[in-house]
């Protein structure tokens, strides 16, 4: 699962492998094509073009890569206004069969930026323009099978684009139900083994403790007659119960300390559900949780703080830390992504507070040192009855 999530980061996406590919095919014919050769019959349009191409190229890029990690608004909107601009500019230079395969990628992103609607809104305003350059600077007398065949294009790039998008959240979504259901599962059989180890200690100190105790007692009246106490069957017998007893009490400690549930592995079926970004786990072995209901509040808790980094900050790394002292059980998620509020609270916070404030517990919120979003959740470390 690591080495997916590593890979995850280092294989381009399908649109910026699409993307680089068309803006090759247009640098290739406007410096090598005869025909369009001519449109940069100047060093000054020359110096035009290659300005366009290389900000198209830098814009796009910089749009691609913040698939994969934190993107804010500002960088949605200035690559679109960079990549747009760019493509008008090459299209005012004049008729060029390549070029207005840049729109096609626009409308990739477009697709992949916003709603349907905006998106259709967005595009069609881009293809007025467009048409405008076929009237204005192609000077072409039946310009509407040339505009229909690159808005053909443009449809079907946005629709692919926005499909993707949308599988893409269905899949997280169902992601999340995943990791939500193996965690249960995991929590569920836990808790059975807790509850088993729990009912196993106190049969073998209740039941089989207290009848060697009294066999032992019963050997040693036995042994104050000296023809008894004497005879070697007597001594094994009185060894061996000894042994016994030391044994047993050795195995109801162990069984003891392991008491409580064990989370560290429904938050590790939490982690491995998502491919990225990376999730670095410390999980302290010894944490052990007193009931089922705080060992629930913990896992929910992670989950929603791992869901949250995952959706909503587009981090590249995610810490998630479980530790444990005398009073409480702390549970700590922190990202390096984008933190823009940490103070506002969603609905998935709010219940998580009123979840852990009803245990005697307490939910923290705030910037993470690495400049995203930290998590902190304690929930007391009740003694077992």
């Amino acid at each position: 699962m690591r080495s997916a999530r590593l890979a995850s980061g280092l294989v381009p996406t399908p649109l910026s492998v699409a993307g680089y590919l068309i803006w090759a095919l247009v640098a290739l014919e406007l410096w090598h094509s005869r025909h369009v050769s001519a449109l940069l019959r100047t060093p000054q349009l020359r110096w035009v073009a290659t300005l366009c191409m290389i900000s198209f190229l830098f814009a796009f890029g910089a749009r691609a890569k913040a698939f994969r990690q934190s993107a804010t608004s500002a960088l949605n909107l200035s690559s679109l206004a960079v990549t747009t601009a760019s493509a008008l500019v090459l299209l005012s230079l004049g008729p060029s069969s390549a070029t207005p395969a840049l729109l096609v990628v626009i409308a990739a992103m477009i697709g992949a930026m916003y709603r349907p609607a905006v998106a259709v809104a967005i595009l069609g305003a881009l293809n007025i323009a467009f048409l405008a350059e076929l009237i204005t600077r192609w000077h072409l007398n039946g310009p509407s099978f040339t505009f229909l065949v690159y808005g053909t294009f443009q449809a079907f790039a946005l629709l692919t684009t926005s499909a993707r998008i949308r599988a893409e959240r269905i899949s997280a979504e169902l992601r999340d139900v995943n990791a939500q259901l193996l965690a249960t599962r995991e929590l569920l059989a836990e808790t059975a083994r807790d509850g088993e180890r729990l009912r196993v200690s106190r049969e073998l100190h209740d039941v089989a403790g207290h009848r060697l105790t009294a066999l032992a007692l019963n050997l040693e009246v036995l042994g104050y007659a000296d023809e008894v106490s004497e005879r070697r069957e007597w001594q094994i017998s009185r060894g061996l119960v000894t042994e016994l007893l030391t044994d047993l009490r050795s195995v109801v400690a162990n069984l003891r300390r392991n008491d409580g549930i064990d989370v560290r592995e429904a938050l590790r079926r939490i982690a491995d559900a998502f491919p990225s970004p990376h999730i670095h786990l410390n999980l302290n072995q010894r944490v052990r949780i007193d009931t089922a209901e705080r060992a629930d509040a913990i896992v929910r808790a992670g989950q929603e703080g791992i869901t949250n980094a995952v959706r909503h900050a587009r981090a590249s790394n995610i810490w998630v830390s479980l530790t444990q002292n005398n009073e409480a059980v702390h549970l700590e998620v922190r990202d390096d992504g984008a933190c823009k509020d940490p103070r506002r609270i969603g609905n998935g916070l709010r219940g998580m507070q009123e979840r852990v404030k009803s245990l005697g517990g307490r939910v923290e919120a705030d910037a993470s040192p690495e400049g995203g979003y930290r998590l902190h959740v304690m929930v007391p470390a009740a003694p077992r009855s």
